[in-house]
């Protein structure tokens, strides 16, 4: 197998996989966000609040919010690429026109390739580190659920 093509496929491969993370962001902040907006809309005044409603109300709000921290920190851009790269944007946007070209020009497939490995690692970097948040945000969330409902129904009650 060509190290360059399996290595354009590893980065391909990654750069999925940030994007399958960015769609689950997509997915968990307005659900997040929503539930929130649910518990806060059928809050009582003060005097009508309730042990078990206040208990599970926070719970629930202290995991929401806590799911919608961690889509923060999964959301902010890592763009901390190779020094000099020719393939990552910071890398090419940090030389004039002119040395890029130059630099593309005498190119060879020896130094390609060392680019393209540190593309996929730092990328398979990336892409592990927005997982990791991303998983937090989606457990907090299903943790949340649960409170969620019995908040919801505590709360309507109280009205």
């Amino acid at each position: 197998m060509n190290k360059i093509d399996y290595l354009e496929k590893c980065l391909s491969r990654q750069l999925h996989w940030i994007q399958s993370a960015d769609a689950r962001i997509a997915l968990i902040l307005p659900v997040a966000t929503a539930m929130l907006g649910a518990l806060s809309i059928l809050m009582p005044v003060a005097e009508k609040w309730c042990i078990s409603s206040a208990i599970f109300s926070s719970f629930t709000i202290f995991f929401l919010v806590l799911s919608i921290i961690f889509t923060a920190i999964a959301s902010f851009p890592r763009t901390n690429g190779p020094k000099g790269s020719l393939i990552y944007f910071s890398g090419i946007n940090n030389k004039e026109t002119s040395q890029y070209k130059q630099a593309i020009t005498q190119l060879d497939e020896e130094n390609y390739m060392n680019d393209l490995v540190s593309q996929c690692h730092v990328n398979a970097q990336i892409a592990h580190n927005k997982f990791t948040w991303v998983k937090r945000a989606m457990s907090c969330l299903f943790i949340s659920s649960l409170p969620w409902a019995v908040s919801i129904f505590l709360l309507y009650n109280l009205r």
